[in-house]
């Protein structure tokens, strides 16, 4: 066997996707953990604390990109991978958008939008325990990935009671600006609904 054919074949180039994706999913946490900070004090500092792993994860994800196009084989389905990667990407995204708009508006986050970030911290914190156990694990990761899934109904729950919420006052500036980082919020737990049930169908596939 060739040596280029080898080094394409080893554990170790395998392993790569997962610790790049373990890698994406620690950064997810921190950025979870950093918006929830920012919504009970928001700071320009934590802003920008957001924004650095949100591009720390757009970074992470074009590493995964080119160690799947110069793979030969790859440890799970080559597009479960991209998937996983680009589902966690958009959740940062998402957190970051949050953020990055209760700045520009200069507005107070609410307490739904508390409520909501604790939500998805707790799915954060879920996702980054499943995804190094997918292949090790997997009925453990079956297991955290089903709360990442939850989250995305609990969020759901109180954004629609934040609209409502909103769409009763009297401040139409104020309501929409609201509007849009709850957008945010809520588009965040649809995605991490979206990559609980991808680890589960990844989940299922290997065994």
């Amino acid at each position: 066997m060739g040596m280029w054919l080898a080094d394409l074949l080893t554990p170790r180039r395998q392993d790569a996707f997962v610790a790049l994706l373990t890698e994406h999913a620690r950064r997810l946490v921190d950025a979870a953990g950093a918006f929830v900070a920012y919504a009970e004090a928001p700071s320009a500092t934590l802003a920008a604390r957001i924004a650095a792993l949100e591009e720390d994860g757009d970074a992470i994800l074009i590493r995964l990109i080119d160690e799947l196009r110069n793979a030969f084989l790859t440890p799970l389905d080559r597009q479960d991978i991209y998937n996983l990667g680009e589902g966690m990407d958009d959740i940062l995204d998402y957190l970051d958008s949050a953020a990055a708009e209760i700045q520009l508006f200069g507005i107070a986050p609410t307490q739904a939008a508390r409520d909501m970030a604790h939500t998805l911290q707790t799915a954060a914190d879920a996702i980054a325990r499943a995804v190094p156990l997918i292949q090790t694990q997997p009925q453990r990761a079956w297991e955290a990935a089903r709360e990442a899934r939850d989250a995305e109904n609990i969020v759901e729950d109180a954004y629609r009671h934040a609209l409502a919420g909103l769409f009763g006052g009297t401040d139409v500036g104020l309501m929409f600006k609201l509007r849009e980082v709850y957008r945010h919020l809520s588009n965040a737990a649809d995605r991490c609904e979206a990559v609980g049930r991808l680890i589960g169908k990844i989940v299922v596939k290997a065994t």
